[in-house]
């Protein structure tokens, strides 16, 4: 084997290696559930999540995550609308919302970044709950 054919050998032998050796981009998923807990300085809250259904020994099981908030994590709330810009009566409009806004027994849905067992929330959208006496004549 010439030296220069050893030398690209070595070449892809190390870019392929370089490759295994390189962290894998970590997973952004959603997880929807309550918030049971907020920490006292505000950087991680505690979701219970129901989801996928699971039952055992005749309870439903429910997942508690544990998840990071940064000042990088953005704030919403899904609110249902008579008005709205899709044109659809009581469609649901997202408003920005400060970290202030949220509260224990919220109901979210938490945009998570996944890093091993580490989860850090990128977007978290409260849901404020279905208003009947507001909405009473107007939605079927």
């Amino acid at each position: 084997m010439t030296s220069r054919a050893r030398s690209t050998v070595v070449t892809v032998l190390f870019a392929v290696l370089s490759g295994l050796a390189a962290p894998a981009a970590a997973e952004t998923m959603k997880h929807s559930g309550i918030i049971v807990d907020i920490a006292a300085d505000g950087t991680t809250i505690v979701l219970a999540e129901v989801g996928p259904w699971r039952v055992r020994n005749g309870a439903t099981v429910v997942t508690r995550r544990t998840i990071t908030l940064t000042p990088e994590t953005a704030f919403a709330i899904a609110a249902r609308e008579i008005e709205t810009p899709s044109g659809f009566l009581g469609d649901f409009v997202e408003t920005r919302l400060g970290p202030d806004g949220v509260y224990l027994n919220d109901s979210v849905t938490v945009d998570c970044q996944h890093d091993g067992r580490q989860l850090t929330a990128l977007k978290v959208t409260v849901t404020e709950p279905w208003a009947e006496e507001g909405w009473a004549g107007i939605l079927p």
